[in-house]
């Protein structure tokens, strides 16, 4: 058996997940660590890293080295995504790595899909139920269709939270002309790939990431995985959080919902969310706390 540091060091999120397993997948979960860093800040209109975010990056990787030592790892592995892909200085990020002895790699196009589903899915899957996997980042969300094993469709929209906001959200309460237009722009990205994702039937939709497992954990009175891992979340909860979020300031995000670093994004990663589940027509969608760290760390043990 072997043991891995797998981290996503994501557009507005960095996750380690400490875990022991083999080629049968993962066994064993020592640690599972999340901080927001909002690595993407401003990157949509400058093209490149502030130096706020590059500091903001080090702090957290270098706590988390410090636990991946504690836990005396045989491999380590960060996957950086979206935000890394575009910013012009993005080699910034990786000397932090090489500095902190924690290789960075970004994940090229074509394995994005495949890392999603696995981590996505990591819970095992039916062979018989047909999943559009769902991953709203900060920066892109990645639409994934698999049949049990097998990935049938991938792409990766420029849609996140971080991107969004910082495109059409001026002001919180969000106002309708800033609202509209970001709806809009939502649709007409999905409206790129919904033919392909048709072409299969779609039994459930699999939310990954901080935004749907923020909304369950609101929905069961606080962050417990055991009761936010493989909730459905219903269309009309969803609905009824999106209305709520662009109804409310940041501060009573914080304040009443205890969104932290994710409040101020929460409305367009929810819109994104409902926007998708309404155009499959489906009733809901199956939240789970796994993700892109899962793909990862099963990548590590797969390679043996």
């Amino acid at each position: 058996m072997k043991k891995v540091a797998a981290l996503d060091l994501g557009t507005n999120t960095f996750l380690c997940l400490i875990a022991s397993g083999d080629k049968d997948g993962i066994k064993k979960v020592h640690r599972d660590l999340m901080q927001v860093v909002r690595l993407g800040q401003g990157v949509g209109q400058t093209g490149e890293f502030h130096p706020d975010a590059l500091a903001r990056a080090r702090q957290c990787l270098t706590e988390f080295k410090k636990e991946i030592d504690s836990e005396h790892v045989d491999q380590i592995l960060a996957m950086a995504t979206s935000a890394a892909r575009d910013a012009r200085n993005g080699q910034e990020l990786f000397r932090i790595g090489e500095e902190l002895g924690i290789p960075i790699e970004i994940i090229p196009g074509e394995d994005e899909a495949r890392i999603t589903y696995l981590g996505g899915t990591a819970g095992g899957t039916d062979p018989n139920v047909t999943s559009l996997v769902v991953d709203v980042g900060g920066g892109s969300t990645e639409l994934i269709v698999g049949k049990g094993a097998d990935i049938l469709y991938g792409h990766s929209l420029d849609i996140g939270g971080v991107r969004l906001t910082e495109k059409f959200v001026t002001t919180q309460p969000v106002i309708e002309k800033d609202r509209k237009p970001l709806e809009a722009y939502i649709q007409e990205q999905l409206a790129t790939i919904l033919p392909e994702i048709t072409k299969h039937k779609i039994d459930q939709i699999v939310a990954v990431a901080g935004t749907p497992t923020a909304l369950v954990a609101i929905e069961v009175g606080g962050f417990d995985e055991k009761k936010v891992d493989g909730f459905f979340l219903k269309k009309d909860r969803l609905a009824h959080w999106v209305e709520e979020f662009a109804r409310t300031t940041v501060e009573e995000k914080k304040t009443k919902y205890h969104l932290g670093g994710r409040a101020d994004i929460i409305f367009a990663g929810a819109s994104i969310l409902l926007a998708v589940v309404e155009a499959l027509n489906l009733e809901g969608m199956v939240v789970t706390t796994k993700g892109v760290r899962y793909g990862v760390a099963l990548e590590m043990f797969y390679a043996r």
